[in-house]
């Protein structure tokens, strides 16, 4: 009877242990995989970095690829408009092909885009990265004004070699243009702990940050924000493009 009752407490014991590591094990593992990096560029071609998202026209000749660990997978863009230019909006081409339309923005009502939770819908995972709503009106030179944001999905993947795309903004009619372009994406950690463990809906977990973002505008000059924000947003010149 006194051998059954030890083997019995010997096993509570254990079990115990091993109830405590698993959470343990967890945390670990959520240090260093559950969290974003801002390693995502997307820029316009022979861009000089600012600090600020870099300022071009429609059409913009972008590049998108990334820094640190890679490759980054199941890209998509982030895509926000001011109210003017999603009123006039009839589409954004990438590489003269329809990418997005008017239906796939949604005005902004949360604090923080694009949304935490998947949607198995669109096919959107889910997402570690998010930008704070009025830091992007900020950006945009937009504060106390309505926007509009987008996200869809661009390119099964990207490595530190930049891939080139051209994105174009077209409208029904002249408006006070501008769109902020952000990506997000995923790096798939190889530790196994992590592996095991992390979210099974895989959401983005690498993103851009803003001085690794573009903003277009209609013109830049004279640009279509006020003066006092040029200081802000950082200027890239570039050559207008003559039709």
């Amino acid at each position: 009877m006194r051998k059954v009752r030890r083997l019995a407490i010997i096993i509570l014991v254990i079990a115990s242990l091993i109830l405590m590591a698993v959470p343990l094990a967890n945390a670990d593992c959520q240090t260093e995989c559950i969290s974003c990096a801002r390693t995502i560029k997307v820029i316009p071609v022979g861009a000089t970095k600012t600090g600020e998202p870099l300022v071009t026209t429609t059409p913009a000749n972008l590049m998108i690829f990334h820094t640190g660990k890679g490759p980054i997978e199941n890209i998509w863009l982030l895509i926000v408009l001011n109210e003017p230019t999603y009123n006039a909006l009839n589409k954004i081409t990438i590489n003269g092909t329809q990418f997005m339309t008017k239906e796939d923005f949604t005005l902004v009502t949360a604090k923080k885009i694009p949304p935490l939770l998947p949607d198995s819908t669109s096919g959107y995972p889910g997402t570690l990265c998010q930008y704070n709503v009025a830091a992007i009106k900020d950006k945009m030179n937009e504060k106390g004004n309505p926007i509009y944001y987008g996200v869809k999905f661009f390119l099964p993947q990207i490595t530190k070699k930049p891939t080139n795309f051209t994105l174009a903004v077209e409208l029904n009619s002249p408006a006070n243009l501008k769109a902020l372009i952000l990506a997000l994406g995923r790096y798939e950690y190889h530790s196994k702990s992590c592996y095991e463990i992390e979210c099974v809906y895989k959401p983005f977990n690498r993103c851009s940050s803003y001085s690794n973002s573009t903003f277009v505008v209609s013109d830049i000059t004279p640009l279509a924000v006020t003066a006092s924000s040029l200081g802000a947003l950082g200027i890239f010149a570039v050559k207008r493009r003559r039709k």
